[in-house]
């Protein structure tokens, strides 16, 4: 998935939503965003980024064309899709 994705997709939710990834079949909070020249890394942590602050850290970003990795254990695990969790106000990335 690509960055552009990524946001047209989460473009209609509400700015609350939080975002998690899925590594070993587990939710596990989107903390950190690095973007590079290539690429959009996600890093787990502790509390997850909402939409809103996510927004906040890519609006000025040019040539958002980029694929999403998760970085996991000096690992980069592609991102094809999201799985939304309207019970919980959440996204799943997976």
């Amino acid at each position: 998935m690509r960055l552009t994705d990524f946001l047209q997709l989460t473009n209609d939710f509400n700015n609350q939503t939080s975002f998690y990834l899925t590594i070993a079949h587990k939710n596990v909070p989107l903390a950190k965003v690095k973007i590079t020249s290539t690429a959009c890394l996600f890093f787990p942590g502790k509390k997850p980024l909402t939409k809103s602050k996510f927004s906040s850290l890519v609006k000025n970003i040019h040539g958002r064309s980029i694929p999403i990795y998760i970085s996991y254990q000096k690992e980069k695990i592609a991102v094809y899709g999201i799985q939304i969790l309207p019970d919980q106000n959440a996204v799943r990335l997976t």
